[in-house]
C-alpha cells in the first residue's frame, strides 16, 4: 500500500504475506480476537491490509448486507492509514518495518465488541 502524509512525499509499506482467508464476519471476529487475546499469528499490518482488501472489494456493491460489518472494515482500514500518517515522519515511514507497528489494543477490543 502506498500512502502520502502531511509532508509532501510518499512511502510504500514493507512487504508482507497476505492473509489467505475468505471474507466473512466469523473470520474478522477471529482475527480481532487473536489480537485481543494476544494469540495472533498475523501482524497488525497483515490484519489491516486484509480488512482494506475486502473493504475495497465490496464497497461498491449495491447490496452490502451487513452495513455494520463493512463499516468496521472501513474503520480498520482508515485507522491504519491515519495512525501511520500521524505517528511517523515521512523519513520514518520510508524506512519503517511496518510489520512491527502495533495499533492500540483498545481499538481491537472496541471493534470486536461492536461485532459481537
Amino acid at each position: 500500500m502506498v500512502g502520502r502524509n502531511r509532508y509532501v512525499g510518499s512511502w510504500s509499506e514493507s512487504k508482507f504475506t497476505e492473509i489467505n482467508w475468505s471474507f466473512n464476519k466469523e473470520n474478522l471476529v477471529e482475527l480481532l480476537k487473536s489480537v485481543v487475546n494476544k494469540t495472533n499469528q498475523y501482524t497488525h499490518q497483515q490484519i489491516c491490509n486484509w480488512c482494506d482488501k475486502h473493504y475495497m472489494k465490496y464497497m461498491n456493491e449495491a447490496e452490502l448486507g451487513d452495513e455494520k460489518l463493512y463499516g468496521i472494515l472501513g474503520d480498520i482500514s482508515a485507522q491504519w492509514d491515519l495512525y501511520l500518517a500521524n505517528m511517523f515522519s515521512l523519513i520514518e515511514l520510508q524506512q519503517l518495518d511496518f510489520s512491527k507497528i502495533r495499533l492500540p489494543l483498545e481499538w481491537f477490543e472496541d471493534w470486536l465488541q461492536e461485532l459481537t
